[in-house]
């Protein structure tokens, strides 16, 4: 019975060790990627996000507005998260009418967590 409560106690202080170290990683990255923004590195990331929403603007007219967020990601090279946040900015800026959403029940699995979290 000890060997059981010691081996959770492990596996605890594991994923403990496991999320600290990713909550690290993060921070150091954000913190990188925050220091290194100069007008250049701003402009290439303005330039990449017009791309993408010239594509989005691209594929609405040529599916008279109907488009599946995603087949839309996918062709993008993006998460369906981010394919709907372009679209959800893009809508805000009044460049879109978002009209309508079909939606299903998902798998319950929060996108946005690391898979090195994930049990």
């Amino acid at each position: 019975m000890q060997g059981n409560a010691n081996n959770g106690i492990e596996k605890l202080v594991e994923s403990l060790e496991l999320i600290t170290a990713r909550l690290l990683e993060v921070t150091v990255a954000n913190n990188q990627i925050a220091t290194s923004q100069t007008p250049e590195m701003r402009g290439l990331f303005d330039k990449w996000l017009e791309c993408l929403t010239g594509e989005i603007l691209r594929v609405i007219d040529e599916r008279n507005g109907n488009i599946n967020v995603t087949e839309l990601a996918k062709a993008l090279g993006l998460s369906s998260s981010s394919t709907l946040s372009l679209l959800l900015s893009l809508e805000r800026k009044g460049e879109v009418d978002i009209t309508e959403i079909n939606a299903k029940k998902g798998d319950g699995k929060n996108r946005e967590i690391c898979g090195c979290l994930k049990p």
